[in-house]
Formats: C-alpha cells, structure tokens, sequence
C-alpha cells in the first residue's frame, strides 16, 4: 500500500497575521561605502520614493518592498564643489541599483553603480524620525 505524504501547511484560523515586517518609511541616517571610502546622509523614504542628501551629494530614486526585501534605485549628483568631500564612487553622478532587507528600523543594503559596476557598494539605513 502506497501512502502519499500532505507536503501542505495547515491552514490555521487562530494563526497570528505576520506582523514583524516594518515597512522602509520615515527618516534615516544612512552610512554608506565603497572600497573607495565612507560617506554620511541622510534620506527620506516613503511610498516608493528616496530623497535625501549629504553636504555636498543629493539623492533622488525610488525602491519597492516585497516583506522584508527591498530594490531599488537612486541617482546621486554633486550639488556643491567640495574637493574635501569626494564621492566614494569616484564619479560627480552615479545612479546605484540596490537591494537588501529592512529589519525594524534599520534595513541594510548594496549594489553597484552602472558608471562603476565593479565596485561593490553597502549602505546601512537607521530610522531616526518617522
């Protein structure tokens, strides 16, 4: 006699909604950095849109969250010429694809830019406002 396993989960009516998944909206100190070097900013996200900025860099792009992941994509551009605050990337503009998780009020992410695609990129987001 054969018996064929139920590889199906069992519904639940009394199961708890998943409620730990925080979705990436509000304020955010964000460190950033390259083998090139390090940079601080801050960025503002909510509905699909980042912006944001730093002394010498703006950032404007947008991302998508699917639970705990998100991907996305930000342009950073020069708004101010400060040879004392480089651009970890080497470059004035870049435009940086990313994906990562967010996890309460942090999410952490990398990527590459499309000017630069073999330098890795990390960038670390902590709410600080909603």
């Amino acid at each position: 006699m054969h018996h064929q396993a139920n590889l199906q989960p069992a519904e639940r009516s009394d199961a708890p909604a998943q409620t730990d998944v925080s979705p990436l909206k509000g304020l955010y100190k964000v460190e950033f950095e390259t083998p090139r070097g390090k940079a601080l900013g801050v960025v503002h996200a909510e509905d699909g849109k980042i912006r944001g900025g730093s002394s010498a860099f703006v950032y404007i792009g947008s991302y998508t969250q699917d639970g705990h992941s998100i991907t996305g994509k930000v342009s950073s551009k020069r708004h101010t010429a400060d040879s004392s605050l480089p651009s970890v990337f080497g470059f004035d503009e870049v435009t940086i694809v990313f994906q990562g998780a967010v996890k309460g009020d942090f999410a952490i992410c990398e990527g590459t830019a499309a000017e630069f695609p073999s330098l890795a990129f990390k960038a670390v987001l902590t709410r600080v406002a909603d």
